[in-house]
């Protein structure tokens, strides 16, 4: 399965309550104090299961596909919102 199958896949399992349980999972792992935002990397490898989305212009792309589809699903979870970090 090439880069681009993967992506889609991954991006049709993503639902509303399946990032959700992610997102807590990701959570309950972090620190006490740390538990009210979890990071985009986190979430993004939580969602590649392992699959390696690429490097390069290639790879950049399809995180950024990623991240549109997390944002997308985010504002559909009630009480959660994408928060843009600093980098």
């Amino acid at each position: 399965m090439n880069c681009r199958e993967m992506l889609q896949q991954i991006i049709a399992k993503l639902t509303p309550e399946r990032l959700r349980e992610i997102i807590f999972d990701i959570a309950k792992s972090q620190a006490i104090g740390s538990r009210s935002g979890v990071s985009l990397p986190f979430i993004l490898d939580a969602l590649a299961e392992g699959f390696d989305l690429g490097t390069g212009a290639e790879g950049w792309r399809a995180q950024l596909r990623l991240r549109r589809a997390i944002m997308a699903t985010v504002a559909l979870i009630p009480g959660m919102q994408y928060v843009e970090g600093d980098a």
